[in-house]
């Protein structure tokens, strides 16, 4: 029986790998106009002229993400959030155009190692949107982060530039089927009123604090109240 090298079964390997590799390539060229990820509007980037940045982070670049899209998951997605407009935007296939997928067909998508859920228009009163879910237990606590374009007139003429639309975001705690606004250790202790005493020295313990790190206090919170609640 003749028995391959290393080297030569490496080799196949690597030429083994290659040509699955083409196979993919060409199978995505060929499928790529028709996929259900590719539906949505052409997005047009914005005036070089205009100041700062629209996007999550700050990061004008692309990055990996993946999203739930049309009742299927796509992973690996070149994608940016626009923050201002509020829509997720992709790569086409082919690198060339930009699409922003249609907002009520996205479920949710992960993007800088963050995850956001599409929230519709309900009872709460909360606006339809794209939130960071910071915590997603029984109770759930979703943050709103938008950009506003602001415009003034300097010496070069009228200036246009991204900045926060809060200097705090808003944060958002959903019990039952209704999303509720919370910002402070009593808003949260109202809300949670049926187990009031137990969170209060649950803060206390934690030496939770609302006013320098909320968002720490308002996860550790809620993921709290639902483990006291079964």
């Amino acid at each position: 029986m003749l028995c391959k090298t290393a080297s030569a079964q490496s080799a196949d390997s690597s030429s083994y790998d290659a040509a699955v590799g083409n196979v993919t390539n060409r199978f995505y060229q060929g499928v790529g106009e028709q996929s259900r990820l590719y539906n949505g509007l052409v997005y047009d980037s914005y005036d070089s002229s205009i100041k700062g940045s629209p996007y999550l982070d700050d990061v004008d670049a692309w990055r990996p993400g993946s999203v739930e899209y049309d009742g299927q998951n796509f992973e690996n997605v070149s994608m940016i959030y626009d923050l201002y407009t509020d829509q997720l935007v992709v790569l086409l296939y082919n690198h060339a155009s930009p699409i922003a997928l249609i907002a009520d067909k996205v479920s949710g998508f992960d993007l800088h190692e963050r995850h956001f859920v599409r929230v519709a228009n309900n009872n709460g009163g909360i606006k339809a949107g794209f939130y960071e879910q910071l915590y997603g237990g029984k109770s759930q606590l979703i943050k709103r982060s938008e950009k506003l374009l602001k415009s003034t007139s300097g010496p070069n003429g009228r200036e246009r530039f991204f900045v926060p639309f809060k200097e705090v975001p808003d944060y958002y705690i959903k019990k039952g089927l209704v999303y509720y606004k919370v910002s402070s250790q009593s808003s949260v202790l109202d809300l949670f009123a049926d187990k009031k005493k137990e969170l209060k020295q649950y803060i206390k313990d934690k030496h939770l604090q609302f006013d320098d790190l909320r968002e720490l206090a308002l996860t550790s919170v809620t993921a709290y109240y639902d483990s006291i609640t079964k």
